[in-house]
């Protein structure tokens, strides 16, 4: 996004900084400041507290601001996949990362929109999104291999 939020790379507009844990993290506490009725303050405890899970889990206890950080973050981050499917038309996409770990309550509804909005959606042939099975260690293990 063109003079978006400034990102840990030093850029603005990065999908990173939107689409991360960390970009989840700063726009549920600008939800919490937006919002001193909101659950999340319970469920943080203080706005130093907040982690990946803090939206989420107000969600699930019905709290509307807490779906809206939730609802903003996943159309984020399917943007993003949705472009990454659009360019590589690849077999099989892995997201990983803590925040894989809400299963189908971030899964669904990525799915959802990235069928919606996928060039390829009358082929036959179609992208599975997957969560990657080694998690936070893909990565380290992927270079140890290479090795």
């Amino acid at each position: 996004m063109v003079d978006g939020e400034t990102c840990t790379c030093g850029r603005n507009g990065c999908w990173e900084s939107y689409a991360s844990a960390t970009g989840l993290i700063r726009q549920t506490q600008r939800a919490m400041k937006a919002n001193p009725d909101s659950k999340m303050w319970n469920i943080a405890g203080s706005i130093d507290r907040v982690d990946g899970r803090t939206a989420f889990d107000a969600m699930r206890a019905g709290d509307s601001a807490g779906k809206q950080v939730v609802d903003t973050y996943i159309g984020y981050l399917a943007c993003g996949l949705i472009n990454v499917i659009n360019i590589f038309q690849t077999e099989i996409l892995c997201i990983g990362g803590g925040i894989c770990k809400e299963g189908d309550t971030l899964l669904k509804p990525l799915e959802a929109q990235i069928k919606r909005e996928r060039y390829s959606k009358f082929s036959s042939h179609q992208t599975r999104l997957c969560v990657a099975e080694l998690g936070n260690n893909a990565g380290i293990i992927g270079a140890a291999c290479l090795g």
